[in-house]
């Protein structure tokens, strides 16, 4: 079967602009002011001759006045010009503040002095890009919540989730009668089906000693909430109605008034903050101990994936860029938008979270995978099977008609083989049992493994099988299972590995394996002008200093050398 590349709709690999200098680079050097000398006296006419150094001070002359009809004529065309610049300036600003976001300032800044093990520096910048002035925000009055009610003498307030129960268990655990139910939905069937609710949706409930509903909430989400509420004036009118009705000896209570339902519009503000940390032992701590939102620890894991390939190890710095959502003061949700990762040894890289917006008009078949993509627009993904070495280049391909290098005769190359030292560690490409482990003559030492569905790999010429691999052992994918060698009919060092399907050789790279994405061109210029927007934000982060080597926190023990 042939190869197909993942990318084969996208035109060849093309980094975008490299980001902006800093802003130190980026001014213009500003000219020293020059002082001015005094005139000469005039004393005896003598031929001027050009000096060196700065030029002599201006003496200005009064002029005569100008006449009235000069005036009036130079005054209307002042106002003219000055009327005609105000226009351009009107019709050419919204152009250009509509490239970037508002800038937001930098609200504090200071980094810890503490650099030991585990050490952490934080610094927060509310959303927006850096500027040295922020506008004040402007926050609308805070919507009325059915939970205001508790403190409330005589009402009874509920909250909930409906879980697997449905609406009419959930409100019945409640305490609402059917009649109450089925007002409810009255109330809420021009607005909102709530007949239905999800396992994960909430309310909020609000009933009076009767178990009459006074006002109650049906919440999907955060920024998604329905209200359903009784006006205070006609609350007070029926109590009025039926305190008259109870003065009568056959009066009956007046029906409860109506319940008013709506989807409520809620102030959300989007904060944009940067963290400096310095990570410890332990991630999830360091995360904690920086005050930043536990969520980040599992989207930070995430988003480096692929990008680095010895993981996060402890003594790494980073960056962090994340927006916080508030509703109506309320923390609700965060998300990651940039980070820097600067290890202790290595590069130093960082990776944007990119999502194609309205602004790009590109083919829909291109549309690229929302995620974290580096600098140059490259996106890491993982297919069902792994590469079973770690940046490895291929030497030789399947081939069923190719020529053996040591018999010289037509021999079928039934796997692909990969360029590796020996002792390179050898990886289980998908999980699995272990079918058989041991010499199997040309092919050396070999670990065979079955993958269910038909799927079974070979891993040949190993120079050692890893320790605790044998037949019957379940596997992992990317579980360590042997290492590169020279063993069985080879010319040196490398790997063969080989696949098949029912029995039958196919090419290895056939399979759903690693790749690289890369942005499609239409996608270049927007994800050029967020990762420069994103590097300004993370430029203005500190980065916390790097520990030394009695300060760092202690690494996990690296692989042994296990060379025959």
């Amino acid at each position: 079967m042939s190869q197909e590349s993942p990318d084969s709709e996208l035109e060849e690999e093309r980094a975008p602009d490299s980001a902006p200098d800093s802003a130190a680079d980026a001014a213009d050097e500003e000219e020293e002011p020059v002082a001015s000398k005094p005139a000469p006296t005039p004393s005896k006419p003598t031929p001027s001759k050009p000096e060196k150094g700065p030029p002599p001070s201006l003496r200005l002359r009064r002029l005569p006045p100008l006449k009235p009809d000069r005036t009036r004529l130079y005054t209307f065309g002042a106002m003219g010009l000055l009327v005609a610049t105000g226009v351009g300036l009107m019709i050419a600003s919204p152009k250009r503040l509509g490239m970037t976001p508002p800038p937001l300032a930098l609200t504090s800044g200071e980094v810890g002095d503490d650099a030991g093990a585990g050490a952490v520096a934080a610094v927060t910048i509310d959303a927006g890009t850096i500027a040295k002035e922020a506008a004040p925000v402007v926050r609308p009055p805070p919507v009325w919540r059915v939970a205001s009610m508790k403190d409330e003498a005589g009402v009874d307030v509920v909250e909930g989730t409906f879980g697997k129960k449905g609406l009419v268990a959930a409100l019945t655990a409640a305490g609402l009668t059917r009649a109450e139910i089925k007002r409810l939905n009255r109330a809420f069937e021009d607005v909102k089906h709530i007949d239905r609710p999800g396992a994960n949706d909430k309310f909020v409930l609000a009933k009076d000693k009767k178990g009459s509903v006074l006002a109650f909430e049906y919440i999907t989400s955060p920024y998604d909430v329905w209200q359903a509420r009784v006006d205070p004036a006609d609350l007070a009118d029926a109590a009025a109605k039926e305190a008259d009705a109870g003065a009568t000896p056959k009066g009956k209570p007046p029906p409860p008034p109506d319940l008013d339902a709506k989807k409520l519009a809620l102030f959300v503000e989007h904060k944009r903050v940067g963290s400096a940390i310095v990570v410890a032992a332990d991630l999830a701590k360091t995360i904690a101990a920086a005050n930043m939102r536990p969520e980040l620890v599992d989207e930070i894991d995430d988003a480096l994936e692929g990008h680095v390939e010895d993981g996060i190890r402890p003594g790494a710095r980073m960056r962090v860029v994340s927006t916080e959502d508030w509703v109506e003061g309320v923390f609700a949700k965060v998300k990651l938008e940039a980070i820097e990762m600067a290890p202790r040894a290595g590069n130093t890289i960082r990776v944007y979270y990119y999502e194609r917006g309205p602004d790009v008009d590109g083919p829909a078949k291109q549309r690229p995978a929302a995620g974290f993509y580096d600098a140059k627009g490259r996106q890491p993904y993982h297919g069902q099977f792994r590469p079973p070495l770690q940046l490895s280049r291929i030497t030789s391909r399947f081939n069923p008609n190719r020529m053996h290098p040591v018999l010289h005769v037509v021999m079928p190359h039934n796997g692909v083989d990969f360029a590796g030292s020996t002792g390179t560690p050898i990886f289980a490409s998908a999980a699995g049992t272990v079918t058989s482990a041991g010499d199997s003559g040309p092919c050396g030492n070999m670990v065979s493994i079955d993958h269910g569905g038909g799927i079974t790999t070979a891993y040949c010429h190993m120079s050692k099988i890893a320790p605790g691999i044998r037949s019957g052992v379940k596997v992992e994918s990317r579980q360590n299972i042997g290492f590169v060698g020279m063993t069985g009919r080879v010319t040196g060092p490398h790997l063969h590995f080989v696949v098949k399907r029912n029995g039958q050789f196919i090419d290895p790279m056939s399979l759903k394996m690693d790749g690289v994405r890369v942005l499609p061109p239409a996608d270049r210029e927007s994800f050029a002008r967020k990762r420069a927007d994103l590097d300004a934000v993370l430029d203005a982060v500190a980065l916390p200093a790097a520990p030394s080597e009695k300060e760092a926190p202690p690494d996990v023990e690296e692989d042994k050398d296990l060379h025959e």
